[in-house]
């Protein structure tokens, strides 16, 4: 009876040196094929991450020039800005809040608060959490906090997990008046 055996096959096949070119070739084509779609994918997260700050600051920006006060349809129509010049994510979420400095008790107060989607407004309860962020101002001085969410789904789940979310926070005074007002929609202005 034949008994077949492995070890000599395999000998035979570490000597062969026939067709050792194309296997080589093969498998750094799929390494070299990984590398490209993962260096693909990293760089477009960067580059999309950098689109979502600008985006904020952009909005930001647009608020601290404003000398009349705003509503939720202005507002609406920011957050309709941050999506066309993210160009991706899903469900950005915006929170656009006027906050102050009140040196009696030597806190920071909310002074209107309006958030977009599933974000909730911010309260002075959250303002004691995100304290180390803000800047130092002095009695009474309001600034202008903007909050902007979106994640990103990439084309390839190679080098970027998927669903990453972009959290930016930006801060900014009003440029041409003490503070700015958001007006409600019975016409009253808020925080007055």
């Amino acid at each position: 009876m034949y008994r077949f055996r492995l070890k000599p096959l395999f000998r035979r096949f570490a000597r062969e040196e026939k067709g050792a070119v194309i296997a080589e070739f093969l498998f750094a084509m799929c390494w070299l094929c990984w590398w490209y779609v993962a260096a693909f994918a990293f760089f477009d997260g960067f580059r999309q991450y950098n689109a979502s700050i600008k985006a904020t600051y952009t909005v930001g920006d647009i608020l601290s020039r404003q000398m009349f006060p705003v509503d939720s349809n202005y507002l609406e129509g920011l957050k309709g800005l941050y999506e066309y010049s993210i160009k991706f994510g899903s469900l950005p979420e915006l929170r656009y809040s006027s906050i102050r400095w009140v040196d009696n008790p030597g806190q920071y107060e909310v002074h209107w608060s309006y958030a977009t989607g599933s974000k909730p407004t911010l309260t002075n309860a959250d303002m004691l959490e995100m304290q180390a962020k803000l800047p130092i101002l002095t009695d009474n001085e309001h600034v202008i906090l903007v909050e902007s969410s979106s994640i990103y789904q990439t084309l390839f789940t190679v080098g970027v997990r998927e669903g990453l979310e972009f959290n930016n926070f930006m801060v900014t005074s009003p440029r041409f008046s003490p503070r700015l007002e958001y007006e409600l929609s019975d016409g009253t202005l808020a925080g007055s």
